[in-house]
């Protein structure tokens, strides 16, 4: 196939977006996405993801497509897959296992935009817990919002990784996690008592003069 042009293929775009295809047409566009996923252009690869998303062909083939943008050589376009399949609810849960490495990403908005899409997924998404809770330590303020968001929208199944980084996270994540901990379980015993080792630890820490910081007594339930 010749490969497309930027040109060719924003009118491809548009014409899905706007217009809509015949049936007829539907299969052929899809695999012409497909190919176009290939193309040296990073525009290119980007806007075949943005026409995938919404090409009517079934969920399984769509999702299948954006899990492979995922893990394109182009940020953009891995930021791009991200965001799409945020809108696949339920149906996107094949591509969980690139979202959470996509949240290692070397690049901080792809990480953003697959916290958000795990976010998204709701209970689902507790396989990328300890990835979530890896972001509390972000230096961007929004990308800590979103991943806090995240584990919230996971619920209870957060817990466990939220708990490993009440214990060995730094001081910063170990705070964020007590906060969100006191969000998702209130009045668990357990929980509340991991709490309390954390700030008894971070005083002993502040005593021995290796640790600066401890988790505010208005983080602990009594």
């Amino acid at each position: 196939m010749e490969p497309l042009t930027p040109q060719v293929m924003h009118k491809l775009v548009f014409t899905i977006l706007v217009h809509g295809l015949p049936d007829a047409q539907t299969n052929v566009a899809y695999e012409v996405l497909l190919e176009a996923q290939n193309n040296p252009n990073p525009q290119v690869r980007e806007l075949a993801i943005v026409a995938l998303s919404d090409l009517p062909v079934p969920f399984t083939k769509r999702v299948n497509a954006l899990a492979k943008g995922l893990r394109d050589a182009a940020s953009r376009v891995r930021r791009r897959a991200a965001r799409a399949l945020g809108d696949f609810g339920v149906h996107a849960l094949p591509a969980v296992p690139g979202l959470v490495v996509g949240l290692r990403d070397s690049d901080a908005s792809v990480r953003r935009d697959c916290a958000g899409t795990m976010g998204r997924l709701g209970p689902a998404g507790a396989p990328g817990a300890a990835g979530l809770v890896a972001l509390l330590t972000e230096p961007e303020t929004r990308t800590r919002v979103v991943a806090a968001t995240a584990l919230k929208r996971v619920g209870r199944g957060a817990v466990p990784a939220l708990l490993n980084g009440l214990r060995q996270g730094d001081p910063d994540q170990r705070l964020r996690c007590a906060a969100i901990l006191n969000f998702l379980a209130p009045g668990d015993e357990s929980v509340e008592a991991a709490i309390r080792s954390a700030q008894e630890d971070d005083r002993d820490r502040t005593l021995s003069g290796t640790d600066s910081h401890e988790i505010p007594m208005a983080l602990v339930v009594a």
